[in-house]
């Protein structure tokens, strides 16, 4: 229990992140793409992050992720075009539905690497050198064990499932049964290991009217150079419309 909250919420045996930089850079990239993704920015700027996104995924998640998100991605992208290639209402509902699903893929995707590639750690040393509040840090830093748990539990789950049988056709023709196996026993093991990372927290004097040491030393870095790089151009191009008026 007392590794829960030091460690990173990756995968076991998964690689260390390449993109080593401040969880304050990554924050602030992340809070810039969200904005202008999930906000009124152009096609351009949106495809500019999407493609910004897959950069990082490529960098720092397995192959797999990468040609997941590319398949999404492409896909929802290729419903946004389908009106001007059938002109009609029912290509009108799927672009406009496809619109919406691939800013909020981008979106997830963005956040996703940010968690899978932030330490726990680190992220709590970045909010003290901020003297952030503690009813931030502390729902913050267990949000980010608590999350990676509970998927590693819903992929337990899902294996259980298939070793039984409950899995491809019998999905389909039995929908509410199926959510029903998959759905009770994955809160029952999150509930568990929610009371092993309070536990946990307790035990590492999280929460406490003390400041915590900082083993991590954050300083900045040539990838937190880039990133806020990044962050400032995409606002520029995002901007670039209202300025021309």
């Amino acid at each position: 229990m007392d590794a829960a909250f030091g460690g990173r919420p990756r995968p076991r045996g998964a690689a260390a992140p390449r993109v080593h930089a401040d969880p304050r850079s990554k924050f602030i990239l992340l809070l810039v793409c969200n904005v202008l993704v999930m906000g009124m920015a152009s096609n351009r700027a949106v495809g500019l992050i999407a493609v910004l996104v897959g950069a990082l995924i490529a960098l720092d998640e397995p192959v797999r992720v990468l040609i997941s998100y590319s398949a999404i991605t492409a896909v929802f992208w290729g419903l946004t075009q389908l009106p001007l290639w059938w002109p009609s209402g029912v290509a009108v509902f799927f672009g406009v539905v496809a619109y919406w699903l691939l800013r909020f893929a981008i979106s997830l995707s963005l956040g996703a690497w940010f968690v899978t590639t932030t330490r726990v750690s680190a992220l709590l040393a970045a909010l003290n050198q901020l003297h952030a509040p503690q009813f931030l840090t502390v729902p913050l830093a267990v949000l980010f064990r608590f999350v990676p748990v509970a998927l590693d539990e819903a992929r337990g789950v899902i294996e259980a499932m298939r070793l039984r049988g409950y899995s491809g056709s019998y999905l389909w023709r039995h929908p509410l049964d199926g959510i029903e196996k998959l759905v009770v026993p994955v809160l029952a093991a999150s509930a568990r290991s929610a009371d092993d990372l309070s536990a946990a927290a307790l035990i590492r004097g999280l929460g406490s009217g003390v400041r915590p040491t900082v083993v991590d030393r954050l300083r900045f870095r040539a990838a937190d150079a880039v990133l806020l790089a990044l962050s400032a151009g995409l606002v520029v191009l995002a901007l670039q419309p209202v300025w021309g008026r």
